[in-house]
Formats: structure tokens, C-alpha cells, sequence
């Protein structure tokens, strides 16, 4: 545990929650010593990481000041995470339905390049540009992630902007990598989305094509027996 690095933490966490009162902050096994906090909205959970750098050579320095945010469906992300455990396929620990990143967001390389102001200081002893990264941390909040959070907490537009839009071959650009095509056709049946049957098919001949090839792959019998079982519960429900 580092001392500095508690300090700045601590100073940016308490700094969100007052103005933030809504966004609990939680841990995740494999990066317990950064910033991440949620909120749960009718169903959409609104997740923000704050990330800094911890340097320790030659001299231990905490700089920076960066971000990832999403957006997740709490519907769909609980619906495949229940089936990866039973499938036992490996589990990521956060499941965004939707990033926040170039693709979502028009002005994002602009967002992310106006925290480079804060490098080259180290944050545990310049209070001054601490305090102003605190400060910037909230008007991007405001200004960007609010807006970005409330555009996305809306399952039928997912599915008219973005499944019904984007290319498959381009989906990972949105929905993140992992089991993006599960994410999709879980969208499109709750959405009602026309082309739900023609995409269902078009996924089980991908894995009915391979069948023979891919008998002895683990992974891949998994993921297919998976599908197989969501289609199930789609189409139950």
C-alpha cells in the first residue's frame, strides 16, 4: 500500500462524493487502490473509473488524472454473466454495454487530451493542481459523462443507433470486447427488432459450420452451448 497514493484517492473520492452524492464508490478485486463508482438507474447502471498514475522509480510520484465510462444494461450484462459462470467461461469483473469512447462520443479525443494539463506534477504534494484536477474531474462529469450516461440508459435507442446501424464487423467499437454478439441478439429480442430471427440464424450457422472442426475446443463448445441456452431463455421469456 502506498501512503501518497491512498492520499490522492482519498482526496479525489471525498472531493465526488460530496459533489456526488449518487455515485457510490466500489472496488474490483483486480484494481482495488483506484477510483470506481456506480449508480443504478431504472434498470442502467452508470459506471465511471478515475485512474492515476503511481509511479516509483527513482522517486514514487502520483500524476496524471484519466477516465474510462459506460454504461451498463443490467438486464442484458446479468444475463450473460449468470450463463458464463454456468458455462464456465472465463468472467471479466465489469461488463459495459456501452463505452464511453470516439465512437459514442464526438468530442472525446478532445475530453481525453484536456487532462494532460495535470502532467508532470506529482498530486500528492501540489495541492493547488490536485485541487484543479478534483475540479475538472467535476466539469467533465457534468458536461460530459451526465449527457453521455442519460443518452445510453435507453435500451430501444441501443437498439436503433447502434445494432441497427452499425456494421457487426464494427461492434466491438461500442460494445467492447467479449461476447458482443450475444450482447446484440439480446438487445434485438427485447427490443421486438425484426431482424432478431435472421441474426440468430446467421450466429448458430457461424458455430452449426464448425461444428465438426471445433468438437474438441473447450472454449468454443462452451460459448456455443451457451448460445444455444440464451436463445432458450429469449425465446421462454
Amino acid at each position: 500500500m502506498s501512503k501518497k497514493l491512498d492520499f490522492v484517492n482519498d482526496y479525489i473520492s471525498n472531493y465526488v462524493s460530496d459533489n456526488f452524492p449518487e455515485l457510490s464508490r466500489f472496488k474490483i478485486e483486480i484494481n482495488p487502490d483506484n477510483l470506481y463508482y456506480q449508480t443504478s438507474i431504472n434498470g442502467y447502471k452508470r459506471v465511471l473509473y478515475m485512474g492515476l498514475g503511481h509511479l516509483t522509480y527513482p522517486n514514487e510520484v502520483i500524476v496524471n488524472g484519466g477516465f474510462h465510462c459506460w454504461t451498463q444494461v443490467t438486464i442484458v450484462e446479468d444475463m450473460l454473466y449468470d450463463l458464463i459462470v454456468k458455462h464456465g467461461l472465463h468472467r471479466q469483473q465489469l461488463f459495459p454495454t456501452i463505452w464511453f469512447s470516439e465512437f459514442t462520443i464526438k468530442n472525446y479525443n478532445e475530453i481525453w487530451d484536456s487532462f494532460r494539463q495535470f502532467n508532470g506534477y506529482d498530486l500528492s504534494i501540489d495541492k493547488e493542481k490536485l485541487d484543479a484536477l478534483c475540479q475538472h474531474y467535476k466539469e467533465v462529469i457534468v458536461k460530459h459523462f451526465i449527457p453521455f450516461w442519460e443518452k445510453f440508459s435507453d435500451i430501444q435507442y441501443i437498439n436503433n443507433e447502434i445494432v441497427d446501424k452499425v456494421d457487426q464487423m464494427n461492434l466491438a467499437d461500442y460494445f467492447g470486447v467479449g461476447l458482443m454478439s450475444f450482447k446484440k441478439l439480446i438487445i434485438m429480442r427485447i427490443c421486438r427488432n425484426p431482424k432478431y430471427h435472421t441474426y440468430k440464424e446467421w450466429l448458430l450457422n457461424i458455430y452449426k459450420e464448425k461444428e465438426d472442426e471445433m468438437k474438441n475446443d473447450t472454449e468454443w463448445n462452451a460459448k456455443y452451448s451457451l448460445l444455444k441456452e440464451l436463445i432458450e431463455i429469449l425465446e421462454t421469456k
